[in-house]
């Protein structure tokens, strides 16, 4: 039986595979031009996006089989590491005209495109990919913050746990979840429980955005009633 180090390890594995499949298919995106003005790329896309969707299938499925042996995974105690104030001071394009989002994923690469993404297109954005403190910026800038995406699967807590801190935090926190193999029991738990969105990986810029887009305009729809 696994002890929980191996669980540790295929659960990080798990995640990295995930990781790498989105920035493989951000960089096929970039090709996706060419590919429809040429008949030989053509093919080659379509080959591409194929070996994409099965590599997403079988990290699924590992992924499913790794999630019932991390219940056994202790959780550790939330830690408090900004001082009280500096969460602000981590605002990225801060002149955006757009909303601010809290953006959470233990992959520095996934992180950046999607920093890079949203900057873009004028949100203002603080990311981290630490899960304790994203509940410690959350603490600070809950009645600044219009969006969290949360990365689901991460080695401290995962995206249900963090979900569960936030609302003790804001009742009514929205949360936008980022996943390519969240359980489908987890999430529609998380859902019941007043998850606003839900972002598949591996996602192209072009999805990110109009996912997050979507989702604000109907939160605030939803608020102005």
């Amino acid at each position: 039986m696994a002890d929980n180090d191996d669980i540790r390890w295929l659960q990080k594995t798990t995640n990295d595979l995930n990781n790498l499949l989105q920035v493989i298919s951000e960089s096929s995106a970039s090709l996706r031009r060419y590919c429809e003005i040429n008949m030989e790329g053509k093919d080659f896309y379509a080959f591409l996006r194929s070996g994409l969707e099965r590599a997403s299938q079988v990290t699924s499925q590992m992924a499913a089989r790794v999630g019932g042996m991390s219940n056994r995974l202790p959780v550790t105690s939330l830690k408090q590491d900004l001082r009280q104030g500096d969460a602000r001071s981590l605002i990225e394009n801060g002149d955006g005209p757009r909303e601010l989002i809290l953006l959470v994923d233990d992959e520095d690469l996934v992180l950046s495109l999607a920093r890079r993404f949203l900057i873009s297109e004028g949100y203002r954005v603080i990311s981290t990919t630490d899960p304790f403190e994203s509940l410690e910026i959350y603490r600070q800038l809950k009645d600044d913050i219009a969006l969290v995406v949360l990365d689901y699967s991460m080695p401290k807590l995962d995206g249900s746990e963090v979900f569960n801190e936030l609302q003790k935090i804001k009742q009514d926190v929205a949360v936008m979840l980022s996943s390519g193999f969240a359980e489908q029991s987890k999430i529609s738990v998380m859902l019941g429980k007043g998850l606003k969105g839900f972002l598949p990986k591996p996602y192209t810029h072009e999805k990110m955005l109009e996912q997050i887009r979507f989702t604000l305009d109907i939160l605030g729809k939803t608020q102005a009633v």
